[in-house]
């Protein structure tokens, strides 16, 4: 089965969006089918882009296939390709697994509004918990080397004290901040990945959240990590996301099987014939 995508990058996460509005596979397994491409061609992630009811949608699944509620940088990469290929207007709603955004696009920037921060908790002096789409563990730190970051990320991910203590069997990823000149430094160990990655959106946003508690600064908050810099700013109360996305061109993925899904998942939305309205 070949199955056609678009390679993005945000903020050096990169992902292969696959426009199921052009070729729907609502039949098919899409976790083998994600971490078939995934590895294939060396991405943090897949967006399914599709519509319903003439609103754009979005689902992201992880590089081992695990389905994610919202992943920060992927929505920027999904508003890109939506506005580019479907949409008129600058702003608009895309509906995700943690509920609907508005995103913005401007010029080569794109902003997304993740919404409020949930479940804030300070467990220890260094270690803050914040929920921003999906759950992050912020560890406030000095300067670190990449080895570092990755071995003491992924000893907290399987921590299941840990996890269980803030409600979050299945893990939790993991942020590294440290005050900069600019702003503050992020390196996140994401679950799903199961390592360090270039960026990570809804990391940043927990981080400049925490940032502000601890640092005592004001958002707007630039964050810096490996793969670039985001601008997490506070919108009504609610925490967004700014910063440039690009395209990396068009790939084809290779699956041995179909995979047939035997069972619906919850966040399945049903495909309509609904053309985008927007």
């Amino acid at each position: 089965m070949r199955i056609r995508a678009t390679k993005m990058d945000g903020c050096g996460n990169s992902f292969l969006v696959v426009d199921e509005i052009k070729t729907p596979l609502a039949q098919y397994d899409r976790t083998k089918i994600s971490n078939a491409l995934a590895v294939q061609h060396n991405t943090d992630g897949i967006l399914y882009i599709d519509h319903h009811l003439g609103m754009p949608t979005m689902k992201i699944f992880d590089r081992d296939g695990t389905e994610e509620t919202m992943c920060g940088n992927g929505l920027r990469c999904a508003t890109r390709y939506f506005r580019d290929q479907y949409i008129s207007s600058n702003v608009f709603p895309i509906a995700t697994g943690d509920g609907i955004k508005e995103v913005t696009v401007d010029n080569e920037l794109v902003e997304v509004n993740l919404g409020s921060a949930r479940d804030y908790c300070q467990l220890s002096d260094k270690f803050h918990f914040v929920f921003t789409g999906v759950p992050h563990l912020v560890v406030i730190s000095n300067e670190m080397s990449l080895e570092s970051a990755r071995t003491l990320g992924k000893l907290l991910r399987e921590d299941k004290s840990l996890c269980n203590s803030v409600n979050h069997p299945e893990g939790v990823n993991v942020n590294f901040i440290w005050r900069t000149p600019e702003g503050i430094a992020v390196r996140t160990y994401e679950v799903g990945v199961e390592d360090v990655t270039l960026s990570c959106g809804t990391g940043s946003a927990a981080s400049a959240y925490v940032a502000a508690k601890v640092y005592g600064l004001s958002l707007p908050i630039a964050t810096q990590s490996l793969g670039g810099k985001l601008e997490i700013r506070d919108i009504g109360g609610e925490l967004s996301i700014r910063g440039i996305t690009c395209y990396q061109g068009k790939v084809i993925g290779f699956v041995n099987q179909a995979h047939p899904k035997s069972i619906v998942p919850s966040r399945y939305w049903q495909r309509s014939n609904v053309s985008l309205s927007i």
